[in-house]
């Protein structure tokens, strides 16, 4: 089994030690300390890191991942939908002709911030 140092990690990836402890510490992976007191992570915990990250970007709080992690199907599923409603948003970021796309617009706007942002 490969197993990787959160310090080569970091050197490869830029994902800080730090996380990695702190996500340790919340039970979302199950880093391991070597012989030399070094936290060491599995393909696993890796797969999980991704997971994590990814369902962040979707719009989880680590506190929702705690007692279930969603599937990276169902991230997907949820990126999709961002990814529909930000090219929307930059269609009708376009129609700004008239007093009335102005407000068809604020209208949007807000259904989007109350949808992704309040929830970050």
């Amino acid at each position: 089994m490969t197993l990787f140092t959160t310090g080569g990690i970091y050197k490869r990836t830029g994902f800080t030690e730090r996380s990695i402890r702190y996500y340790s510490n919340l039970d979302l992976l199950k880093a391991k300390k070597n012989d030399n007191g070094q936290l060491i992570l599995s393909k696993s915990d890796l797969e999980n890191i991704v997971q994590i990250l990814a369902s962040k970007i979707a719009g989880y709080k680590l506190k929702d991942l705690i007692d279930q992690q969603p599937s990276l199907s169902f991230i997907k599923d949820d990126l999709t939908q961002v990814i529909t409603d930000l090219e929307n948003i930059l269609f009708h970021l376009d129609q700004t002709d008239s007093k009335e796309n102005l407000m068809e617009n604020i209208k949007l706007l807000q259904k989007y911030n109350v949808k992704y942002l309040r929830k970050r």
